[in-house]
């Protein structure tokens, strides 16, 4: 079987690994080099895709076939200037997918894989795992709201190490030799994780950890938060005080809130409300999956709804109505064209202000949905004007049919959908 990547959108920066730096309105294959030659399909698995401003990291998969063993690499495209895509290049812009060797073996980090990954606007998160060892997690790029994690000044140079070991729970330090990151996930500047460790007595613990720009509230308490420069530039420990025994299963972060989502099927909320964009949440208590836009929060229910509150300038709420007093908005379904119940919903995801929605129904070829924010053309439907309600947006044609969407991802004015096809 063979993989391969589409996109659309914003792409000034190559971003979208089109091989080009022209915005892209429909959807166009994206070009991985290997070393050797360029190509438009890779017989690695995309496990995931994460996007800042103007860069994209993914992370593909793949089987040696001799001994069983699994292999992750690190891919790259786009902007550099501040290191976010560590030795990518830093000079120009990158239009296309390339490895990036984070240089592990060199630093005594040989057999770690990366796991995890996600992006601010100018700084990448990786998480780095080896087989019966603690899990390391790296930072690279822009430290301008204290993105890194690693303090106010950091020295020149492309990877960082997040340190946690100054934290303490009820005065007890944590045991860094047994640490695991369960999460990870980053808004414009902030960025939070799930960490479950063993603390000095031996107790074990999951703990909610975050760091940097925290003025509205999204990271938590603000008392301690200095507010002539409102960043944490160390992780924190976030209390998750409405619901102490509840554990989070899910988290999801927009530009200045963050939303919870509990393994009751519950959520609890953090930040600005301003938007409207966390009101009415406490509300609904079968929740299983949340995310969040800059400015949105959408979330799917037990009976498969898909729910949206927030801003509705740009048709991200995804209804025919529009609301333009805040204060009126609360979770109301989106509007699908036909009945939620007859197509199966394996995912959504939220970008910088649209969302995409993946689609199954037995016997079909799965479907990709989307609307809101258009002006860059990151619905790829050949157009910039902004979608109120949802618009299938693949398979476009019949001869699309063949390439199935597996995998759906979402930015900064863009959007990826990853795509199969068997061998023949």
């Amino acid at each position: 079987m063979s993989f391969s990547l589409v996109s659309s959108g914003s792409n000034a920066h190559g971003q979208l690994a089109n091989g080009t730096i022209d915005d892209a309105h429909t959807f166009l294959p994206c070009i991985f080099d290997d070393g050797n030659s360029m190509k438009l399909s890779i017989s690695e698995k995309i496990i995931h895709i994460a996007t800042g401003g103007n860069h994209t990291l993914l992370l593909s998969e793949s089987t040696e076939e001799t001994t069983g063993r699994t292999k992750r690499s690190l891919w790259g495209c786009g902007d550099n200037a501040r290191g976010q895509l560590a030795n990518y290049g830093r000079n120009g812009d990158k239009a296309v997918f390339r490895r990036i060797d984070l240089q592990l073996a060199e630093n005594d980090l040989e057999d770690y894989q990366p796991r995890l990954l996600c992006c601010s606007w100018e700084t990448s998160y990786v998480v780095l795992s080896r087989e019966g060892n603690p899990d390391l997690l790296i930072s690279m790029g822009s430290n301008d709201f204290r993105d890194l994690g690693v303090g106010q000044t950091v020295r020149t140079k492309l990877l960082h190490t997040v340190q946690f070991d100054h934290l303490r729970v009820d005065g007890l330090a944590l045991d860094g030799s047994s640490l695991q990151v369960i999460s990870i996930s980053a808004g414009q500047h902030h960025v939070i994780t799930q960490l479950q460790t063993q603390l000095s007595d031996q107790s074990r613990r999951t703990l909610i950890i975050g760091w940097g720009a925290a003025r509205h509230g999204q990271l938590g308490d603000t008392s301690t938060l200095n507010k002539k420069a409102p960043f944490f530039s160390i992780p924190i420990i976030i209390d998750i005080t409405p619901c102490p025994d509840d554990p989070v299963v899910q988290i999801a972060l927009g530009h200045h809130h963050s939303v919870f989502l509990h393994e009751s099927g519950c959520l609890s909320y953090s930040g600005s409300n301003r938007k409207s964009q966390i009101s009415g949440l406490d509300s609904f208590h079968d929740v299983l999956y949340v995310g969040c836009t800059w400015n949105g929060t959408y979330f799917i229910d037990a009976s498969g709804t898909v729910y949206a509150t927030g801003s509705s300038s740009k048709g991200q709420l995804g209804r025919s109505s529009r609301v333009d007093i805040p204060s009126l908005i609360q979770p109301y379904p989106v509007e699908f064209p036909f009945t939620m119940h007859s197509m199966y919903m394996s995912r959504i995801a939220c970008g910088s202000e649209h969302v995409l929605a993946l689609f199954s129904e037995p016997g079909l070829s799965p479907e990709v949905w989307g609307w809101g924010w258009n002006e860059h053309g990151n619905m790829g439907s050949c157009s910039t004007m902004d979608v109120h309600t949802p618009l299938k947006l693949w398979p476009r044609a019949a001869d699309d049919a063949g390439n199935i969407a597996i995998g759906i991802w979402a930015g900064c004015g863009t959007s990826w959908i990853a795509l199969a096809r068997q061998s023949s």
